[in-house]
């Protein structure tokens, strides 16, 4: 579920399934090289999924079930039956825990987090999927990436695939996955350290990187309303993400080499913009063009179905 490597396979197809389209893409990796042989976006109907963490998040179980299966029929001819899942952030919850020391055993292990989560999350974990990344910490300890998930949600997923023929290798957020796809070219141009604030119709996340560890998380939904309106609520979030992380040790400020800013092409130029003349950071717009070159700043949503298909 939780997907933040980058190991690239010779061709895999990634989806990404939201309340308003399914995203379809093939990444294909010939001797290093990237290359996307095909893409395409589905609408779905309304109705058919609520971006929730709720058990019945999925809606209309027959019209997911069918469209990803019309969606798919292009894709029969590439050959491969290994499929990356992307969903929305809003499905998922997910923290960042600190420990100073992790038990050996995985079961006791899980069983700690699940306990730190449970203390401390304003959400029930009956009947969820954990799945947790431990990087260890410079001085003492360790931290946790932990993602939960309903797990009838991820069942239900998995089997409309299987049906369809399709494994499903891997399934995340769509901001992970997002992060993936662009991690070289992020990493390369801030100096490891990093913001990406991946943004949606709905919702928007900020994920804070050091390196390849990402140090902070922040998800938020957003209500409908006028694109200035919207723009305006994100700046100030956004920018108060920036200076908590920034201001969170009294010992030493911590560090952003840059904040980047992808997602729906409707809303990161203006977005981009406004943040620039309130965050502390350099701020830049990012869109596929800067890992394909054949795609532009209109196919800016497919990177989490690009990131899914590479990992």
């Amino acid at each position: 579920m939780l997907t933040m490597l980058r190991n690239l396979a010779p061709m895999n197809i990634g989806i990404e399934i939201t309340a308003r389209v399914i995203r379809f893409g093939i990444v294909s990796s010939r001797r290093g090289t990237l290359s996307v042989p095909l893409a395409r976006t589905r609408e779905l109907p309304a109705g058919t999924l609520s971006e929730t963490f709720g058990p019945q998040a999925i809606l209309d179980r027959d019209g997911l079930a069918i469209a990803l299966r019309e969606g798919l029929v292009e894709f029969a001819a590439f050959k491969t039956r290994r499929i990356a899942i992307s969903l929305p952030d809003g499905m998922f919850r997910v923290q960042t825990l600190e420990f100073d020391e992790l038990p050996a055993n995985a079961r006791d292990r899980e069983k700690l987090i699940r306990w730190r989560l449970e203390k401390s999350a304003a959400f029930d974990l009956a009947d969820t999927v954990l799945r947790y990344q431990v990087q260890e910490r410079p001085e003492r300890g360790s931290i946790v990436l932990a993602s939960v998930a309903q797990r009838a949600l991820i069942s239900q997923v998995e089997e409309m695939l299987f049906s369809l023929g399709y494994d499903v290798w891997s399934l995340g957020l769509s901001s992970f996955h997002a992060v993936n796809f662009y991690a070289p070219v992020l990493s390369s141009h801030s100096g490891g350290n990093y913001a990406l604030a991946w943004i949606s119709p709905d919702s928007y996340t900020t994920i804070i990187m050091e390196g390849d560890v990402p140090r902070f998380y922040r998800f938020r939904e957003i209500k409908s309303g006028q694109p200035g309106a919207l723009v305006g609520r994100m700046t100030r979030e956004i920018d108060d993400s920036l200076h908590f992380y920034t201001h969170r040790d009294r010992q030493q400020q911590s560090q952003i080499g840059r904040l980047y800013v992808s997602g729906d092409p409707v809303l990161t130029g203006e977005l981009s913009a406004s943040l620039r003349g309130t965050a502390p950071v350099e701020v830049e717009a990012l869109d596929p063009s800067s890992v394909f070159a054949s795609l532009g700043a209109a196919d800016g949503p497919l990177a989490p179905v690009f990131g899914g298909g590479i990992a």
